[in-house]
Formats: structure tokens, sequence, C-alpha cells
């Protein structure tokens, strides 16, 4: 038989009240926070998709920002190119003017400070920088100057003029993820976009009897090609032609040495990751000097041509210093048209970026809205029902206060009178 005492009732009111007390507080929580979900156990598959879709959101938002960002610094970037490709037009039309034989030699020289000042200016573009203070066109190396100027006397022009340009940037570039493991460089390096001609490498080392020793590797503008011990030039030319590098290499049929050009307007980068025993493969070829790091580490006995867009107009401007017509509309004309093209396409390439991120976009502001639907349809508050469940709550608060008031008052004294 169960005793029932005062102390028993007064417990079981406590704890009831207690237990609205709580749900009442659960349900202020809910509707200040305008979540429906407090705790997991409130509902444990709702809160398990909240978690995914605030994820995806999450994601989205930041795909977005980088698509923006990307975007502005694309059509900055484009537009320096822009600038770059009207320069070279002018050098282009100043090659053409000296190549046509009718000006005197003093013209010629008055030709040739112009160009002097519009390799300055094409170097100031080449170091630009973005929004944020980086340098656009250094490549990875983005607070590193990427062209430095070299300068020298000339009796020539009577003063000291710009004898090299030197590129000090990187090969690669930073990239930004704008959807679900889809990447885009964020730029281009300078040794891509100021480049003229198809640069070129060529071996002096008979390589008909030679066989790689051991196991090693080379890297051809950044891909990685694995060279077996065994193999001859030839595996090694089909090897760097099979890895999808912008470098095509053949095997000199009269020399057997190897040769190896880009096949788009860049400076290339070769290196050699040495078994434990060898120097490098390329280094045995006759290519790399096994030391230094690329750019300048071909071998003293390799011949390497095919310059940049500021060789060219170093070249025009000599020639016309010297008044030297058939140079000037030969080899200076055909690196300025060289590096022209290159700027075009390069213009072009950054332009096609642009539409690219301005389609994904928009892909993302549908994308969007949408999953934060879902989640708002998984975690958010139904404002109405919330008060009304709310009002039940403190109904029946009030209602036990109530009761309780009337019940517990009474003691022995009240039985005794």
């Amino acid at each position: 038989m169960q005793r029932v005492s005062t102390d028993t009732m007064n417990g079981d009111m406590q704890f009831w009240m207690r237990r609205i007390e709580r749900e009442m507080a659960s349900a202020e929580s809910r509707m200040a926070r305008q979540e429906r979900i407090e705790n997991l156990r409130d509902d444990p598959l709702g809160a398990a998709r909240a978690v995914r879709y605030e994820s995806v959101v999450a994601r989205l938002d930041r795909y977005e920002k980088n698509a923006e960002s990307a975007s502005d610094l694309y059509r900055v970037s484009e537009g320096y190119t822009r600038q770059a490709t009207e320069i070279a037009q002018r050098l282009r039309e100043i090659a053409v003017q000296g190549a046509n034989g009718v000006y005197a030699k003093e013209d010629q020289k008055y030709m040739a400070s112009e160009v002097e000042a519009l390799l300055s200016e094409l170097v100031a573009i080449g170091n630009a920088r973005g929004p944020d203070g980086s340098f656009l066109f250094s490549g990875e190396k983005v607070r590193t100057e990427p062209f430095r100027v070299v300068r020298g006397a000339s009796p020539l022009a009577g003063g000291e003029v710009i004898k090299t340009v030197q590129y000090l940037g990187g090969a690669g570039g930073a990239a930004a993820e704008v959807t679900e493991g889809s990447t885009i460089p964020l730029g281009q390096p300078g040794s891509d976009v100021f480049w003229a001609e198809r640069q070129q490498a060529f071996s002096g080392y008979d390589a008909r009897d030679w066989r790689a020793r051991e196991d090693a590797a080379i890297i051809v503008d950044g891909k990685r090609i694995d060279i077996k011990a065994g193999d001859t030039v030839h595996a090694v030319a089909v090897k760097i032609n099979d890895s999808g590098a912008p470098v095509k290499a053949t095997i000199d049929p009269r020399r057997f040495s190897i040769v190896l050009e880009a096949t788009l307007p860049h400076q290339m980068r070769i290196e050699d990751e040495p078994g434990r025993g060898s120097r490098g493969v390329l280094a045995e070829l006759g290519l790399l000097a096994g030391t230094g790091a690329p750019p300048d580490n071909w071998a003293p006995s390799a011949r390497v041509t095919g310059g940049s867009l500021f060789d060219a107009a170093i070249r025009l401007r000599d020639s016309l210093l010297r008044g030297d017509i058939i140079e000037t509309g030969g080899a200076a004309l055909a690196g300025i048209d060289a590096g022209l093209d290159n700027l075009n396409r390069r213009a072009a390439e950054l332009g096609s970026r642009v539409e690219r991120l301005d389609t994904v976009r928009g892909r993302l502001n549908r994308e969007i809205p949408d999953t934060t639907r879902l989640l708002a349809v998984e975690k958010d508050l139904d404002v109405t029902k919330a008060i009304t469940d709310f009002r039940m709550l403190e109904f029946a608060h009030k209602a036990s206060l109530g009761f309780a008031g009337r019940l517990f008052p009474q003691t022995l004294l009240d039985f005794l009178r």
C-alpha cells in the first residue's frame, strides 16, 4: 500500500512545476534564437541535415567571394595587359617606319629614344600592383617585384639605357576554388605574359649511347616526370611530350642530342631531381648545369634561343641606333610581332576567365538561396506555433501555481481549529 503524505504532494507539485518552467525556458530560448532545434535530442535527423546545409551554405558563400575577388583581379590584370598591347603596337609601327629606309640616321636615333621610353613604360606595367598591393605579374611571389632593369652606358645612344630586363617572379601562382573541386588560377606570371618567342634549348651532347643509370626525375614547367634506370634519350623525350607540359622534346637527327621547344611563348623552367649517384638526367644530357635555380640553370654548352618582349624592344632600339634597317625590319620586327600576338592571346585568356567567373557567380546566386531555404525548413522556428505552445505552458503553469497556493497553506493548526 502506497503511503501518501503532505511531503509527497509537495514534492510531486514541485517536480511538475519545475518541468513546466524548464519547458518554458526552452521555448523562450528557441524564440529568442529563432531556431527550432535547441538540443540534438529535439530532432536528431533534422539537426544532422541542418549541419550539412550550413556547411554547404558556408562553402557556397566562400566560392562566391573567391569568384568575385578573382574576377576583380582579372579585370585589373586585363586592363594592364591591354595597355601593354597598345605599347607593343606602337613599337611595331616604329619598327615598320624604321625599316623603310627613307629616314636618316638622326631620325632613327629619335625613334630609338621613343623605343627606350616605351620600354621603360612596358617595364612599369610589368611591375604593376593590384588593389591589395601585391604584384600582378610575379606568379606566386606576389611580394617580389617581377622585373628588374639592368642599365648601362651606350655609346650610340650617348647615355645610359636599359641593357636587359630580368624576370625575378615565380612560374606559377595561387589558385582559388570557385566550385566544388574546381579551382582557377588568380593570375598569370610575367614570364608568360611578356614573353615574345617560343624558347628553344639545344644540347650539344651526343646521347645516342646514353642510358639512365638509376631512377631519377625531371621537372618541366612544374610537371614532374619520372625517369627509370635504363631509359634512353628517346624515352626521356617521349615522357616529356606525354607529360602535358607546354614543352616539346625532339632528338636532333645529326647530333643525336635532345632539343626542348616551348609550345607557347613563355620562359621554360627545367629542373633535375637527381638520384643518389648521378648529377641529374638533363645535366648528363648537356642541357642543365647541375647547379643554380631555373631559369638560370642552363648548361654553358647548351644553346638557348627565344626572348621576351623586352628583349625584342631592346633589339629594335639597338638596330635603330645602328641604322641597321635589315635588322629592324627582320628579327626586331618579328620579335615585336610575336610579343604582340602573345599579349593578345593572354588578354583574351583573361577575358575568357572573367566570363567563366560571371557564369559561376550566376549559378552560385541561384544555389545559395535554394540551399538557404532548405536550411530554413530544418532549422527555423515556426513563430506562430511557438507562441501558441508557450501560451499553453504559461496557462498550465499559472493554474498549477494557483492550485498549489490554495492547497499548501493548510497546516496542522488549520485542522485543530
